[in-house]
């Protein structure tokens, strides 16, 4: 099979690398519009199967040409260029794999054309989106009834350094920072939690003391929690413990509002004079010492008959010294490189958006945490059943 790869940042090097590795795989391609990414690429993966080319992801043509003739396209790139490269996919009858998946609607006309063009797409087949929605999935299987889906995960500097004690570790110039609303069900109802609220205390391992707190997207995760009628949903993002507060501060005092504001006789947007001050500060630098671990839990309960049952996903991956890839690469790249050989083997006969949770089921889950473990990145489950008496 052959594979094409948008965006050699942060991911894609990780998933072509990986991918390039694969007995069944011919030929790899990375692209990006920037010549020193390819370069750095083309040193990074290190094989015969690979190779680099440039590429105008807001180029429609350009987008079409450099897809042609491969079995899959993944996009490592930017959520916002997902719907374009799928348009052009759908023109060069390719296969799709978005890593992000942020930049897909749930629903709308979009699955009928994709459908019809006769291609799959499987959008947000990372770590959230991705092993998040997939184990949770998992865990429902196991109930009869599901009553609470919950979740945390987080990307996170190894070694803290203030004023955040946090790094961009998944790629971009932009911390994620979105105040505002996001869906989750309360007590069976689809409700509007604030973000940053309902923080708890997470301690792990020899780390200093974390927080999770409510944080997250529309998704295909909690349209199932939905299908299944689960009782309560909550999707938490994981940062080292005082993030919130500071976050906080920082909305109050309004460095972090969206509204321009008149500086001098110019209209400046906050957030983005923000995002230009601390960049320097948060950026993840390998070169200079930066390191990064990946904390992902899951937990959902339920009913199997008369039996309660209680799953549990957890997984603690960390920078790999050996091979010199960062934990998000690892959970993220790896993930998406092994969903993509699956897409490109066949494995995946449903046409149109396929979301993993929907898809990667049964073997071809077992294959993808098979997988995983293979390359160093371990998930652990427990199960607890008890009867009421």
């Amino acid at each position: 099979m052959k594979i094409l790869v948008l965006g050699m940042g942060l991911m894609g090097p990780t998933v072509a690398k990986d991918c390039a590795s694969d007995k069944r795989v011919d030929k790899v391609t990375g692209c990006d519009i920037d010549e020193s990414k390819l370069q750095a690429a083309m040193k990074y993966v290190n094989s015969k199967k690979f190779d680099t080319k440039k590429a105008d992801l807001t180029s429609h043509e350009s987008l079409v040409t450099a897809i042609n003739g491969y079995d899959v396209v993944v996009n490592a790139s930017s959520a916002k260029f997902s719907m374009g490269v799928l348009k052009a996919a759908m023109e060069a009858k390719c296969n799709v794999e978005d890593l992000a998946g942020g930049g897909y609607p749930l629903d709308g006309d979009i699955y009928n054309e994709v459908e019809k063009a006769g291609i799959t797409a499987i959008p947000g087949s990372g770590v959230d989106p991705g092993l998040i929605d997939l184990l949770c999935g998992q865990a429902m299987e196991y109930m009869d009834e599901v009553e609470d889906v919950n979740f945390a995960c987080g990307g996170l500097p190894r070694d803290p350094k203030p004023p955040l004690d946090y790094k961009i570790v998944f790629g971009g110039t932009r911390m994620p920072i979105r105040p505002g609303k996001v869906p989750m069900i309360v007590n069976g109802e689809l409700k509007e939690l604030d973000r940053y609220t309902e923080v708890e205390s997470i301690y792990v391992n020899k780390y200093q003391e974390m927080e999770s707190f409510v944080d997250g997207f529309p998704s295909s995760l909690l349209k199932l929690c939905q299908e299944k009628k689960v009782k309560n949903f909550r999707g938490k993002t994981i940062r080292y413990s005082g993030f919130v507060d500071k976050i906080m501060f920082l909305q109050d005092l309004g460095v972090i509002g969206s509204t321009p504001v008149n500086y001098q006789g110019r209209e400046i947007v906050p957030v983005d004079l923000f995002h230009e001050l601390i960049y320097p500060i948060i950026k993840f630098d390998e070169a200079a010492g930066d390191r990064d671990i990946t904390v992902l839990l899951v937990g959902v309960s339920g009913k199997s008959g008369d039996l309660e049952v209680d799953v549990t996903y957890d997984m603690i991956d960390e920078y790999d010294e050996e091979h010199k890839i960062t934990s998000m690469a690892k959970t993220t790249g790896y993930t998406a490189a092994i969903i993509a050989r699956i897409l490109g083997s066949g494995a995946v006969k449903k046409k149109g958006i396929q979301w993993p949770v929907r898809v990667i089921r049964g073997e071809l889950f077992e294959e993808l945490l098979g997988s995983l473990k293979e390359r160093g990145v371990e998930i652990t489950e427990t199960i607890t059943k008890t009867r009421s008496v």
